[in-house]
């Protein structure tokens, strides 16, 4: 007889999130009309099972010249399992396979096999590489071959998902009628299925783990980095103040010298005694140097203002460079 059987399973890269394992069971076909049972004849019992693998690479366009560009591009058009999970690869199989069984005094066995796995993985492949800055090319081209790498280790999990089920096929020896051998075979290819989504499965969260692990002290600096800024901020914020305030009153104060300095004009230009002009002049001049004094003074105040102003306003700067940097860090990470 024969017996053909499928199923479709997808792992996604974990760029944007776990893998769909696919349906559970198997789709057998094939009637009663071509049960084991009825075939005969057969001298002896040999087996025969042989694995039929392919593998297709195919890619999706990517666009974007930073790296919040290039992400959202990838989330927005990136391959998508059963389940609309939408990753930064994808690596996607059809199991099937189609056996012949053989009854001969008194037991039924397997007399053929094949197994099938048609596996194709999706990558991404960016446009416009070519003129990509030099920063964010390097950092494209090790995130392509790291989606490479995760997608390449399902197609190895599958192919030795493949290399186990015959394994275990042949392992199935002779047994008293073949709806007895045909269970056998059902329970041997929905546990090797189980199997192998346990291993996708188990790969995702050791990737999951992995990326986390390398993310969170990222996370951890761009947390302090950040708390950091607006501390340089809130001091910045606060010296824009003391400044606007230092200013007004210089300005008040130009003012005031200024209205003195015509008092002073005004009795130099006078037709009073010298003896009286004199004391007018002494205090006025008494008035006009303390007036320049306390000018000077907030002069002094707000270049000093100014000046530590310029070193908050530096180190915050270098921390957003900083903090910058390892955002597209953590993003590429992934």
């Amino acid at each position: 007889m024969v017996i053909l059987a499928a199923l479709t399973c997808a792992a996604l890269a974990l760029a944007c999130g776990g893998g769909d394992e696919g349906a559970e069971g198997t789709l057998p076909s094939g009637g009663d009309s071509q049960r084991a049972s009825e075939l005969s004849g057969t001298d002896s019992l040999s087996v025969a099972i042989d694995l039929d693998t392919s593998l297709e690479t195919t890619y999706y366009n990517v666009e974007g010249e930073t790296t919040e560009s290039i992400f959202n591009h990838i989330e927005r058009n990136g391959p998508t399992d059963g389940k609309g999970k939408r990753g930064g690869g994808l690596t996607s199989v059809v199991w099937g396979y189609e056996w012949q069984g053989g009854a001969d005094s008194g037991v039924c066995a397997i007399s053929s096999m094949t197994i099938q796995a048609d596996m194709v993985v999706t990558l991404p492949e960016h446009l416009a590489v070519g003129l990509l800055p030099l920063e964010i090319r390097d950092d494209w081209d090790a995130y392509a071959e790291s989606v490479a790498v995760h997608e390449q280790t399902h197609v190895d999990i599958y192919d030795d998902g493949a290399r186990t089920i015959r394994e275990r096929m042949l392992a199935i020896g002779p047994v008293a009628d073949c709806d007895q051998l045909e269970a056998e075979i059902e329970i041997v290819w929905s546990d090797a299925q189980a199997l192998i989504n346990d291993r996708q499965a188990v790969f995702h969260q050791q990737e999951f783990d992995r990326l986390a692990q390398q993310r969170q002290p990222l996370a951890a600096q761009i947390d302090a980095n950040r708390a950091e800024i607006n501390s340089l901020q809130v001091q910045i914020g606060g010296l824009d103040a003391e400044i606007t305030e230092l200013r007004a009153d210089i300005t008040a104060l130009i003012v005031e010298i200024s209205d003195v300095d015509q008092e002073i004009k005004a009795v130099n230009d006078s037709s009073e005694p010298q003896a009286d002009k004199q004391a007018k002049l002494v205090v006025l001049i008494q008035q006009r140097n303390a007036l320049q004094a306390r000018h000077n003074e907030a002069v002094d105040e707000h270049n000093d203002a100014l000046a530590q102003r310029e070193l908050l306003v530096a180190g915050r700067d270098g921390l957003i460079d900083e903090t910058n940097a390892l955002v597209d860090e953590f993003n590429w990470t992934r």
